[in-house]
């Protein structure tokens, strides 16, 4: 979730991915089975004030995934869900950024302006069951922190945090996802940016988006998450803001410049996915990865030349279109949701 990508990294469109303008929020009700949802709970208001939430039909239990549907002429995104093997897309929120499920299926995580115009909500979170979302705000008041990378306890959330005043302060924190508080440190990166991507299975490294403005470009690290040094593991200029961890630990996936990447978490055996339409035709733009919940796929989006969300082995075989459309920052969800 970079605010300073690298040209290099990603020959996707890309926008800055913390606007947090004034929502037009839009309520509308799908024919299919889920219906839009809007909510505020006040967040970043005075602890007095009476917190507003609306609810909606909750969402089904069966796996979903969840993706940003670009609006021609806005600067902001909706947030529609899918099926995990595809159907007609429904509106879930608008506007809405970088979804993420939580572990269990039962959240939603993602970026939105709940208290204009403070727009102080660290994050946004829709509960499955109820359909109501509320937020929480940000903890510190000098320090912005967009928060919507879950620890796979479900108990925090990472955030990659910037200080206008004091940029010493720079890097990856936590928050408690119950909350919104015990601002945690995870890292430093003074001058520069930090952004999670994904935690590994047993919480205890964090993938990261660093840029550095020695370098000048953003790489791709691995950081212990209870002290430590981040390792580097791609080159600089090869990153992106949006990655996968596969549940077995032991794959990273990422997309930059166009293409699709494997790599371990050690940084070794580095490979290209090698991804084709279902036709046949080669694809010139994939990028903003990630893993179904049983590790067995990747969801991604695809530019060109036929543009939408797909899913294909992680080898890059048995690619199935699901969406079609500019469609960004996909996220799978397990199926329980309960």
């Amino acid at each position: 979730m970079s605010r300073h990508p690298d040209p290099a990294a990603d020959a996707s469109p890309r926008r800055k991915p913390f606007p947090f303008l004034v929502p037009l929020v839009v309520a509308l009700l799908p024919v299919l089975f889920v219906a839009a949802c809007q909510g505020d709970d006040g967040s970043g208001t005075p602890a007095a004030a009476e917190p507003r939430s609306t609810a909606a039909p909750p969402l089904p239990d069966g796996e979903l995934i969840v993706f940003e549907r670009v609006v021609a002429g806005a600067e902001e995104r909706d947030l529609y869900v899918v099926g995990a093997e595809g159907g007609e897309p429904a509106l879930l929120r608008s506007p809405g950024d970088y979804p993420h499920w939580s572990p269990d299926g039962s959240r939603l995580a993602f970026l939105g302006c709940l208290n204009p115009p403070d727009c102080t909500t660290a994050v946004a979170l829709l509960e499955r069951s109820t359909g109501k979302v509320h937020g929480l705000s940000m903890p510190d008041p000098d320090l912005e922190t967009p928060c919507v990378i879950w620890t796979p306890t479900g108990r925090q959330l990472a955030c990659g945090a910037l200080s206008e005043n004091d940029p010493t302060r720079n890097g990856v924190y936590t928050i408690r996802s119950s909350d919104g508080k015990g601002l945690t440190r995870i890292t430093k990166n003074p001058g520069g940016e930090d952004s999670p991507l994904a935690f590994s299975p047993d919480g205890d490294q964090l993938l990261l988006n660093r840029f550095d403005p020695s370098h000048g470009a953003s790489a791709l690290f691995v950081t212990p998450v209870f002290g430590g040094r981040p390792d580097r593991i791609t080159p600089w200029g090869l990153a992106d803001d949006s990655a996968g961890w596969s549940p077995d630990g032991r794959t990273i996936v990422f997309g930059a410049n166009g293409w699709l990447y494997r790599v371990n978490p050690d940084g070794q055996r580095r490979a290209k996915i090698p991804v084709r339409l279902p036709d046949g035709a080669a694809v010139r733009t994939a990028f903003d990865v990630s893993f179904s919940p049983d590790g067995e796929r990747i969801v991604f989006s695809v530019g060109t030349p036929a543009p939408g969300i797909y899913q294909a082995r992680l080898d890059g075989s048995g690619m199935h279109q699901l969406t079609s459309g500019e469609h960004h920052h996909a996220n799978w969800g397990t199926a329980s949701g309960r």
